[in-house]
């Protein structure tokens, strides 16, 4: 499994989401962030505003939802955002007690 969080503008946010969606990952969850890029002058206390988007998939739908993703959320101009993938080694459903590959 891998955790794939996606750093977009905010006026993304739902065709990502749907485009995720479509693939038929199940759960997403979204958080409103700030940040800058490393290749953004230092103004301190100004930040960007985004929307980061985390889903978990299983590995062969990786390389389909990062194209999903880059595709809807590409404008082509400085700034549309980041994807990061990291390795998920467990998961828990606390309710079920359920651990492993499971619906996410």
């Amino acid at each position: 499994m891998k955790k794939i969080e996606a750093i977009v503008q905010s006026g993304a946010k739902d065709a990502v989401i749907a485009a995720i969606k479509k693939i038929g990952v199940g759960g997403v969850t979204t958080h409103q962030v700030q940040g800058q890029g490393s290749q953004d002058p230092p103004l301190v206390g100004q930040y960007f505003s985004r929307d980061m988007i985390i889903c978990v998939v299983d590995d062969p739908k990786l390389d389909e939802v990062i194209d999903a993703i880059a595709h809807v959320a590409c404008t082509g101009t400085k700034g549309d955002g980041k994807v990061f993938v990291t390795e998920i080694v467990d998961a828990l459903d606390i309710c079920t007690k359920k651990r492993g590959t499971m619906d996410i």
